[in-house]
């Protein structure tokens, strides 16, 4: 219970507690001393709910939405009967009231908090459950959108590395066999992947490496590729896939389309508090904006659900010397 809900709670309770000097004493000079009564009872209730009812939330997870309703119910007019009780002990302390008046206070006490607690709870309830519902429902949808974009990201590439392997058997099995150990930590990563979304740049520069060396038994020569990240950065968390993506881009658009391949550029930095991957090379380079579908809309996609604005995916226009594409992560 942090002390701001506390002043909170003190705060709405003097409210209340205006309410009902002015509806009961406002007339007969007992003004203050309704105010101040009326908010002992507001605090010392709404302090009680505060402590039990987040914890009585926690324990009720199985039950059915009725049943839940019942306790809650049950819960709130123990609370108001322990409030009414504390707050009547409070008046007799401070003079307010007399011992022997105790229950004829604790019951007029306890009838109003419960024709003013009573709403005032359903009411909080039901917007604390749409508010849980709500955001239960907005972390589905990001989760499913989530695994639905990485589930047009993995096969595309693990298809593609597989053909490389076959075409390779006949002619070159010990090769073969190394592109298939490299294909099995793809694979490895890829599941491994599902259950964190996000892994070290070490791990993830390792699957880019695996997938340029396969990449390199269909194109050869023609596949040119160098890698400049220092190893500081190699713990900082990236996207899965993200690199690779690019990275796949550039053999796309820059090796596959060329009779004379193309050289890739693969650099890390760290630039104004963010991480910043680039992906760079000599080919014609790409059309703007990228259209849907396309590897780089789908993990501008991803990034938007994984940090909202604070990750960028920017590809400026292809220019004489090739193409760069710049991811930018917290």
């Amino acid at each position: 219970m942090s002390p701001r809900r506390v002043l909170q709670t003190i705060a709405l309770s003097g409210v209340l507690g205006l309410l009902i000097a002015v509806l009961f004493s406002g007339l007969q000079g007992r003004f203050f001393a309704s105010w101040l009564i009326g908010t002992m009872y507001g605090s010392s209730i709404g302090l009680l709910a505060m402590i039990v009812m987040p914890r009585l939330r926690l324990r009720l997870g199985d039950m059915s939405e009725l049943s839940q309703w019942f306790v809650y119910a049950a819960a709130m007019l123990v609370i108001i009967a322990i409030g009414s009780a504390l707050t009547g002990l409070a008046m007799v302390a401070l003079g307010f009231a007399t011992l022997s008046r105790f229950w004829d206070n604790y019951e007029f006490g306890a009838v109003v908090s419960l024709i003013i607690s009573v709403p005032a709870s359903v009411g909080a309830m039901t917007y604390a459950r749409l508010q849980t519902e709500r955001t239960r429902a907005l972390a589905l949808a990001a989760e499913a959108r989530l695994a639905s974009l990485e589930s047009r990201v993995h096969p595309h590439f693990l298809f593609n590395s597989l053909n490389s392997a076959i075409a390779l058997i006949p002619e070159d099995p010990p090769r073969a066999e190394q592109v298939l150990e490299r294909l099995a930590a793809l694979l490895r990563f890829s599941l491994d992947a599902e259950h964190s979304r996000l892994v070290p740049l070490g791990e993830e520069l390792r699957i880019v490496v695996d997938y340029l060396e396969i990449e390199r038994v269909r194109f050869g020569e023609r596949l040119r590729y160098r890698i400049d990240i220092a190893p500081e950065l190699a713990t900082h968390q990236v996207p899965a896939f993200a690199l690779q993506t690019l990275v796949e881009n550039s053999v796309k658009f820059a090796v596959a389309t060329r009779t004379t391949g193309g050289d890739i550029l693969v650099s890390a930095k760290k630039h104004g508090g963010k991480l910043e991957l680039a992906v760079e090379d000599d080919g014609p380079g790409f059309a703007a904006p990228v259209p849907a579908g396309h590897g780089l809309d789908t993990l501008r996609s991803r990034l938007e659900v994984l940090y909202g604005p604070a990750a960028t995916l920017a590809a400026p226009a292809p220019s004489a010397t090739g193409a760069r594409v710049v991811l930018e992560v917290p």
